[in-house]
């Protein structure tokens, strides 16, 4: 086994570790602080190529796998978590439903815009009752002649007040529960569909989060995704991804997380020596690269089975997100503790980054619902 990127990997991974440095992290705390919305940095990483990794050139994608795709997600993670969530949520958790299930006028009407970073998607799943329950949703879809009329409601839908195009899930037929749901596009503007206000979040404050309403929205036929009543089938892919995508997150948190402590320790002195000197402290450190460098190792295997079709692939992208948000938060906590008083005020990077490593436990699956899903399939192995 080979665990060494390529020489082609470490070029990518170094100029875009550099864009993110200069680019990007600087408007990290601002977009915090402020809860801007990083639009003009999502239209960067469209220029650069990065939303539209794995995409056909065709929609406007660029060449790239999933173990790359980890492989930079981490650097721009490490840059700004809003960042990263954000730009997941457009071209990732949107886009690959339509690039896997959609009808090819359905990827030429809504990829271009969304890989350049022009126009703005989300995914729409979670419902105020029923939270994880995907099949607690009450939101449904009725065929009336050409059309699908849609109501009910979603929330903590990430890109919510700002996205143009929406992929959502209903029922269409309830009755048969997990065969019974569809997915469907629809766009801003449409009628009997509005967007939320932005939630005044912990962390990741600017990539924003609302609910969304459906009241007789009406979206036409064309806009079904894939075949009526797979949309459970489909979910199970796609969240594969999107687990991926969260550890990849976490990882990014970690490792700046990791990165300030070690800068701190060497500068800050106490008692007369530099903190660095400190064995509590060094256990802290060894224990913060242990758990980065292991959940790396999880992740980039996870993604590589995703990248095979390998049927594991949704067991490992559940453990990697798994392991790797857990000892996220736990590595965000350690460095307040290193940076004591300092680290729990405002401007200093790592009361971001404790803020922001939650989320790593909640999104895309609580750790509750992943030790669920990693228990079912490991029992149905034997």
């Amino acid at each position: 086994m080979d665990f060494e990127l390529t020489e082609d990997q470490k070029k990518q991974k170094e100029s875009f570790a550099e864009l993110c440095l200069k680019e990007i992290a600087p408007k990290a705390e601002f977009t915090d602080r402020e809860a801007v919305f990083p639009k003009e940095s999502i239209r960067l990483l469209g220029k650069v190529g990065f939303l539209g990794m794995g995409f056909p050139e065709e929609y406007g994608g660029s060449k790239g796998d999933p173990i790359i795709k980890s492989v930079l997600g981490e650097e721009l993670a490490k840059a700004c978590a809003s960042t990263y969530l954000s730009a997941g949520a457009s071209s990732g958790l949107f886009g690959i439903p339509l690039l896997r299930f959609g009808t090819e006028e359905q990827k030429k009407r809504y990829l271009p815009g969304v890989l350049s970073g022009e126009k703005i998607g989300a995914f729409a799943i979670t419902e105020p009752q029923g939270g994880s329950d995907v099949l607690g949703m009450k939101t449904n879809a009725q065929k009336r002649g050409s059309t699908w009329v849609i109501n009910g409601s979603k929330t903590l839908i990430t890109n919510g007040p700002v996205a143009d195009y929406y992929v959502v899930a209903a029922y269409t037929d309830k009755g048969k529960k997990s065969d019974g749901i569809s997915l469907f596009i629809v766009e801003k503007g449409t009628k009997g569909f509005s967007q939320g206000k932005s939630f005044d979040k912990l962390g990741v404050r600017g990539s924003p989060t609302s609910d969304l309403s459906f009241e007789d929205c009406e979206v036409p036929e064309k806009n079904l995704i894939g075949e009526i009543n797979k949309g459970f089938v489909q979910l199970a892919q796609i969240l594969s991804h999107g687990r991926i995508g969260m550890a990849v997150y976490s990882l990014g948190i970690a490792q700046a997380c990791l990165e300030e402590s070690i800068s701190y320790v060497q500068e800050r002195t106490a008692f007369g020596k530099k903190l660095a000197y400190f064995q509590d402290v060094h256990f802290k450190i060894a224990d913060m690269k242990m758990y980065i460098d292991v959940g790396r190792e999880l992740i980039y295997k996870a993604a590589w089975m995703l990248d095979q079709n390998d049927t594991q692939s949704i067991l490992f992208a559940s453990i990697a997100k798994l392991f790797m948000s857990e000892h996220a938060t736990k590595i965000a906590s350690d460095a307040v503790q290193i940076f004591g008083g300092y680290g729990f005020i405002k401007g200093y990077k790592v009361e971001r980054l404790y803020r922001d490593s939650k989320l790593g436990e909640i999104g895309e699956g609580t750790s509750e619902i992943q030790r669920t899903i990693i228990t079912k399939l490991i029992e149905d192995q034997y």
